[in-house]
């Protein structure tokens, strides 16, 4: 059997049959669930677990049949594992949830369950109709993601006969070193670390913090007052509704230094705004290269220089899975680093939205609003906290 810390060993004794276990990174949530899972086994029952994804569910296979390797009698790496009690335990993954209906089992298993992208669904129609033959019990564990699915059967488990729930933070495994927690405090926005190491249920909305104290400039500086300091800008393009915005920053003040925003104009015009502030500057430039900024890009470093984003090619292409890393390093930025930017571009700050209900976090701005400024800002703050070398540097270094 897996071995429990005295948290976990909490859970596991004063669970109930539904069991909603909310805990921070790293508390040990799978060597619990390994543990829940096993108990049933070991008395011949049939258990089911279920992940998000393919891949998290693989992982969770292969640390289960390391554990009970000398009591497999089925072959590795297949969706059932059975074993010489006589129990059995079924791997699926709850992308297609579907194909569980019609099973029966003494314990269900969700790990991960605030990612179930329909998760009151799924366990309603789905998964509880599977433990009514056997009158099984399902534990569903997660690190929270804002106030979805998950949320409501938490909210549901406090007041309803044979539900319980438990809380516990990173703090609460033992075998964390608290000054690795405190460290990681300060590398990540506040609100990533109320949910993901206090296990807080934090509502989506405002995602920025410390706006006040980080839009602070009044107005431009000069060139001459940042002579062999490290410049970066960062361009998000637009065409006609929305605006192109170009903000110049500096690594060794932590500052924005320069800035500028239009509409309404040709590229060919776009390009000529950008190649005077890049002539005066000198920066190491980031564009977005989604749709249009493509073609622009390709322009654009013929005369300056264009750095890579995280993909290996220039510019940066912002995704579903890109973008909430460049919007959480410019949170960072203003939250832990200092980090002081205009104070013209504070509104967009404080309107600019989080929404957590989906598998990758979605970052905008409200309907009608715009979030120019904050995209190129957080394209400049990208390349202060990863710097690459200028041509003239790389020439100096070869």
């Amino acid at each position: 059997m897996p071995s429990l810390h005295k948290n976990q060993t909490t859970i596991a004794r004063d669970a109930a049959r539904y069991n909603v276990i909310c805990c921070g990174r790293r508390f040990g949530k799978d060597v619990l669930e390994h543990d829940r899972a096993i108990r049933p086994l070991m008395q011949g029952q049939p258990v089911a677990w279920g992940a998000p994804t393919y891949r998290m569910l693989k992982d969770n296979y292969k640390a289960l049949y390391h554990i009970l390797a000398p009591l497999v009698t089925t072959k590795a790496d297949s969706e059932r594992m059975e074993i010489k009690t006589g129990g059995m335990i079924d791997f699926w993954s709850l992308d297609s949830p579907d194909r569980i209906r019609g099973r029966k089992y003494a314990r269900f298993i969700l790990n991960e369950a605030a990612l179930y992208a329909n998760l009151l669904d799924t366990w309603n129609m789905i998964i509880r109709p599977t433990l009514i033959d056997l009158r099984g019990g399902a534990d569903f564990c997660s690190t929270p993601k804002g106030l979805n699915g998950y949320y409501a059967l938490w909210s549901q488990a406090e007041n309803t006969p044979d539900w319980k729930r438990f809380k516990y933070t990173t703090y609460d495994n033992p075998f964390i070193p608290i000054d690795e927690i405190n460290a990681l405090k300060h590398a990540i926005p506040e609100r990533a670390y109320r949910q993901e190491i206090m296990a807080e249920f934090v509502e989506d909305g405002g995602y920025f913090n410390k706006i006040t104290e980080a839009a602070v400039i009044q107005q431009p500086d000069t060139p001459d007052n940042h002579k062999g300091h490290y410049l970066v800008m960062g361009v998000d393009w637009a065409l006609s509704e929305d605006f192109t915005v170009l903000t110049v920053a500096c690594r060794d003040c932590n500052r924005v230094v320069d800035w500028d925003r239009f509409n309404q104009l040709d590229f060919t015009y776009q390009r000529e705004r950008l190649y005077t502030m890049a002539a005066r500057w000198k920066p190491n430039i980031l564009p977005e290269r989604n749709s249009i900024g493509g073609p622009n890009i390709e322009i654009v470093k013929q005369r300056f220089n264009v750095v890579r984003g995280p993909d290996g090619l220039p510019g940066f292409n912002t995704s579903a899975s890109t973008k909430p890393a460049l919007i959480q390093q410019l949170a960072v930025g203003l939250e832990h680093s200092g980090f002081l930017v205009p104070a013209e571009y504070a509104e967009e700050l404080r309107t600019y939205q989080v929404d957590t209900t989906s598998t990758h976090p979605k970052f905008s701005a409200p309907a009608g609003m715009h979030d120019d400024r904050v995209i190129s800002l957080a394209l400049a703050y990208w390349q202060l906290a990863h710097p690459q070398p200028s041509p003239a540097e790389m020439v100096a270094f070869v």
